[in-house]
């Protein structure tokens, strides 16, 4: 599929249309859901020097997503695609409660509008009507 490691030190995945088959879309919200509820923990291979890491465990990453070829594995191309498509599902959630709020600040702002008109109908009531006690008001 064309992945390689570039003269630079990149790995690079092969991602063209051209190399993929059974092509299925994702709910962004539902894998969101999943990314919130799979463990991150910091750790170590055994008998390695090469300093922490942080990620899930593949297992869990495996049950969650159903990529890869097993379960002791986690594809970088697998990672990548669960983070940008959670980022998509974020940004969804986002965008719906920007809409709602917008809509309960209208509606606030529309009843703010008719209680400053009935204020003012009933200032302008009270300005009419003589003092209680005969003095002016």
């Amino acid at each position: 599929n064309g992945a390689h490691l570039t003269t630079g030190g990149t790995w690079t995945n092969g991602s063209s249309r051209a190399f993929k088959e059974a092509v299925e879309a994702i709910d962004p919200g539902q894998v969101l859901q999943r990314v919130l509820d799979l463990g991150i923990s910091r750790w170590r291979y055994i008998g390695s020097d090469e300093g922490a890491h942080i990620g899930p465990m593949a297992e869990d990453f495996h049950a969650a997503f159903s990529t890869g070829s097993d379960a002791q594995h986690i594809a970088t191309v697998d990672a990548d695609g669960v983070a940008l498509a959670a980022i998509q599902g974020l940004n969804a959630k986002l965008e719906a409660e920007k809409r709602l709020l917008g809509e309960r600040m209208q509606r606030l702002d529309a009843d703010n509008q008719a209680l400053r008109a009935d204020l003012g109908e009933l200032r302008a009531l009270l300005a009419q009507r003589p003092p209680a006690d005969g003095a002016p008001h």
